[in-house]
């Protein structure tokens, strides 16, 4: 299995829930691409070779693709952590290519159940952060699962690298 000490899960929003994210192409605004991409590097850089990301829309699917892309250069490997089979069922067609295209590219893939169940995304979100010491998120203070594990990662002393505050200091 991945060696905690060297994976690193990733936690944020639905494009629905950030002003300025819910864009018709599925595709994330250009500074939030940038940032993913630079705490992946960081968190290569500081010995993290695994990444683990939830596939939920929005941040987890804008955080696989950083990894993919970033595979090109450095030796890491992208593990989906999916909460129920079938979770894009009923996606639009251009988010289950999105989806599908990154299961492709990925180098493990797990799913928590076989079938939606009330509790899947919350042990899906506990699965990752069990498994890793290091957490990159977009967390703005919104209630939800974001927000939930956060909180699992800093009760679990995982290093947290919120690229949120980060892009406020920018402003």
């Amino acid at each position: 299995m991945l060696n905690p000490l060297q994976t690193c899960c990733f936690a944020g929003y639905r494009p629905e829930k950030v002003k300025g994210w819910d864009l018709p192409n599925g595709f994330p605004p250009e500074e939030v691409a940038n940032s993913i991409q630079e705490a992946i590097i960081r968190a290569y850089k500081s010995g993290y070779l695994f990444f683990i990301s939830g596939m939920s829309r929005g941040f987890d699917l804008w955080a696989a693709e950083q990894v993919i892309k970033l595979k090109k250069i450095y030796p890491i490997k992208l593990f989906c952590a999916i909460p129920f089979d079938e979770q894009n069922l009923y996606w639009s067609d251009n988010l289950k290519k999105q989806y599908n295209d990154i299961i492709l590219k990925s180098d493990y893939v797990y799913s928590i159940a076989k079938q939606y169940t009330p509790n899947c995304f919350y042990a899906r979100n506990k699965f990752m952060v069990d498994g890793s010491s290091r957490l990159i998120c977009w967390f703005d203070g919104t209630e939800g699962g974001t927000s939930f594990t956060l909180r699992c990662a800093k009760r679990k002393g995982l290093e947290i690298d919120n690229l949120y505050e980060q892009q406020m200091r920018i402003y």
